[in-house]
């Protein structure tokens, strides 16, 4: 019933069930209709839990940390001794199995708690309307035995009240789907008896702050257990017959367990079905969703569950979620968030530390942040019903610049000397990360590595050409370094194909340099050889020295390998590079030529000559103050030394050189100088210290499967 507007001074009331009924054409004064209280026939305890769900499985650590909370063998806090009561929040995001576990735990402990178990859904997402904090503790009176007629009108009374009932028992209460610490605050028991589990998609710090609460969040499960769910619902021979078929269902599940569960439930339902049939099922992304839904049971539906979340979220923090989705990696830092949405980061990390505490979006370490795929698959959807079309174009240039400019600070602090493109125009809020040291640079490097290939792809795919060749030209020297040589060629490709779609002559001549480079690495000679022919005559059409000088000196690098050194071959090849170099005012280039023409004379056996290309070389380096050039430099210096039988001299020049190398963490560099040292000490007949050094560049290159390990496990075996 509700109040009389007109009468300010009228009230009426119902408490309990509207068991009576009063019907009146005019009530002068307050009515009220008091139902009677449910009295238990035996007055035994009360048992609220609901069913716990079937064939539960996992979750043994969690498990583990939950029993940890019980502080007797005889089970929960003895009252004796304890001065709070003990309080667990289980987080974690929509569907991950918070309800689940808290109800299995409960279920296997709930024997420890004689004067029973408390269960109230707040239904902060459920479908139905959200029961209030008011509503749920009248619930929880009547279940202690309050008849509703004692039961207090406000929520202060109706909380003491409650207090009061709970006093010296020992009870187990489930406070199911909470919103936020305030509305749970009230719920909380007094005695320090009871034991309270709450589960909640936001991360409830107020009570942890306040109240002590022991905060677990639950991540997916891994792919093991993912299969063992399965196993235990559908059945382990249909499982185990098609391995990979459950494998690939486990991923497009993302390995959430309310759409595993809502999977094992399809799956019996189409008992001839196969598993393959369903992987062909759920693997269009944008129907996954779809599959994965039940039409009668918004619990049982994964896109109604994500969507309770969302609608809960100020606009500001789903338009930032939305952004998200179109994010081409799995992991991200903040920065790289406020991109996408055309952020400061300042203005992006509240919107973060909202996200994180929907449980919406998994914070995994300092400023970094993971999405799911099926929340993932959300966010994409979000973005096409709530943004204008075309929006996704505006938010991916955003981002892949930024990643652009941000790739440009980290390989100027690596290689301070290597020729940048230019950055498109079209300025962002976002400011590019800087620098200070080469560690920083190449740690942002590893982190957002899978980042850089996903944005390269997404900005072909969405036809930002001018970006998508940019980037790969841009960061070719950080994947050559740690020696992701098969990514490197595959963003070179497609920065090639991008140049070839604006007809951009430059871009493909640079990114033709940059896919032989990778083909030469990875031992693909003759397609190297085609490429690099290729950029030199694109050099050309654009009047580039810098590439054109590469090129040359990289084909000589090639004839060199092929034993073709002087008349036409490798040394004619690098001088024209050199005088390419010179012409553009490449001092590094220059540099670099002149050390591939120092091993020319090596190989040749005019050693003094190789020497005074090797000095001037390094003179050209430590002009530039290019640290890493040097070092390579000097061992180049080095190997020229070990064949002139100058092994002393050649020992230091490996020792300066290996310092540097380990500094940045080269290691393809670092087993080069490793190998040529093992070579001096063998040559001056001491095999111990050959064997140690050979040994170590051995781990390194074995350690990446590298061709070359054979050749030093021969030179180990022909020690004595």
């Amino acid at each position: 019933m509700k109040d009389n507007p007109d009468d300010a001074g009228t009230r009426n009331e119902i408490r309990g069930g509207a068991g009576a009924v009063v019907q009146a054409g005019a009530v002068h004064g307050d009515v009220h209709i008091t139902a009677s209280a449910p009295t238990p026939v035996d007055g035994s305890p009360p048992r609220q839990l609901p069913m716990a769900v079937t064939g539960f499985v996992n979750r043994r650590a969690e498990i583990a940390r939950l029993d940890g909370l019980l502080s007797s063998p005889e089970g929960g806090s003895t009252g004796e001794g304890d001065t709070a009561v003990v309080v667990s929040a289980i987080g974690g995001a929509p569907g991950i199995g918070k309800t689940a576990l808290a109800l299995h735990w409960a279920h296997r402990v709930r024997s420890r708690y004689p004067d029973g178990d408390l269960y109230v859904n707040l239904r902060g997402h459920g479908p139905g309307p959200r029961l209030d904090t008011s509503e749920a503790l009248g619930s929880l009176l009547q279940a202690l035995g309050v008849p509703p007629g004692g039961i207090p009108l406000d929520l202060d009374g109706r909380a003491a009240l409650y207090r009061s009932r709970l006093d010296h028992r020992r009870m187990l209460i489930l406070i199911d789907d909470a919103v936020s610490a305030e509305q749970v605050r009230p719920l909380l028991p007094a005695s320090p008896g009871c034991l309270v589990l709450v589960t909640s998609r936001s991360t409830l710090s107020g009570l942890v702050a306040r109240e002590g609460a022991r905060r677990m969040t639950l991540d997916t499960l891994s792919t093991d257990e993912a299969l063992a769910l399965l196993r235990s619902t559908v059945g382990a021979r249909r499982i185990d017959a098609e391995p990979e078929a459950a494998r690939d269902l486990v991923a497009h599940c993302a390995r959430l367990p309310l759409a595993l569960r809502i999977l094992a439930e399809r799956l019996i339902d189409r008992p001839d079905a196969s598993l393959g049939d369903m992987v062909a099922d759920l693997a269009a992304e944008d129907r996954r969703l779809d599959a994965l839904g039940t039409a009668d049971d918004e619990l049982s539906d994964v896109r109604a569950v994500f969507s309770a979340s969302y609608a809960a979220l100020p606009a500001e923090a789903a338009r930032l979620f939305r952004c998200l989705g179109l994010h081409p990696g799995t992991d991200f830092g903040a920065a790289a968030c406020a991109a996408s949405a055309g952020l400061s980061v300042r203005e992006a990390l509240p919107l973060l530390d909202r996200l994180t505490a929907a449980s919406l979006l998994q914070r995994v370490g300092h400023d970094r942040y993971r999405l799911h795929d099926l929340l993932r698959l959300y966010a994409v959807e979000r973005f096409r019903t709530d943004e204008p079309p075309g929006k996704d174009v505006e938010v991916l240039r955003l981002l892949v610049r930024w990643y652009l400019t941000t790739a440009r600070n980290a390989v100027r602090a690596m290689t301070p000397n290597f020729r940048l493109v230019g950055v498109p125009d079209g300025g962002a809020r976002t400011e590019p990360i800087a620098f200070d040291t080469t560690d920083a640079a190449l740690t942002w490097f590893e982190q957002e590595r899978a980042n850089l290939v996903g944005s390269v792809r997404a900005a072909l795919d969405h036809r930002l050409h001018d970006l998508a060749w940019r980037l790969p030209t841009t960061v070719c020297p950080l994947f050559e370094l740690h020696r992701h040589w098969h990514e490197w060629r595959r963003l070179n490709q497609w920065g090639l194909d991008a140049a070839r779609a604006l007809d951009h002559r430059h871009g493909q001549a640079r990114n033709l340099l940059g896919l032989a480079d990778a083909e030469w690495l990875l031992g693909n000679a003759d397609t190297a050889l085609e490429h690099y022919e290729a950029a030199l005559a694109a050099s050309r059409d654009v009047g580039d020295g810098w590439i054109e000088g590469f090129a040359l000196r990289q084909l000589g690098a090639i004839r060199l390998e092929r034993g073709d050194i002087d008349g036409d071959g490798a040394r004619a090849l690098i001088l024209r590079g050199i005088d390419a170099f010179r012409r553009a005012g490449e001092r590094r280039g220059e540099g670099m030529a002149l050390l591939s023409l120092a091993e020319c004379e090596r190989t040749a056996g005019r050693f003094d000559d190789g020497l005074a290309y090797c000095r001037t070389a390094i003179g050209i380096f430590t002009e530039v103050a290019d640290t890493w050039s040097v070092a390579w430099g000097r061992c180049s210096s080095a190997a020229v030394l070990n064949s002139a039988h100058r092994y002393a001299e050649a020992l230091e020049e490996y020792r300066a050189a290996i310092a540097v190398f380990r500094d940045i963490d080269d290691r393809d560099s670092e087993a080069v100088a490793l190998t040529g040292m093992g070579q001096a000490h063998a040559a001056m007949g001491d095999p111990d210290r050959a064997r140690t050094h050979l040994g170590a560049a051995l781990d390194i290159l074995t350690s990446v499967d590298d061709p070359r390990a054979d050749d030093v496990e021969a030179l180990i075996a022909r020690l004595p």
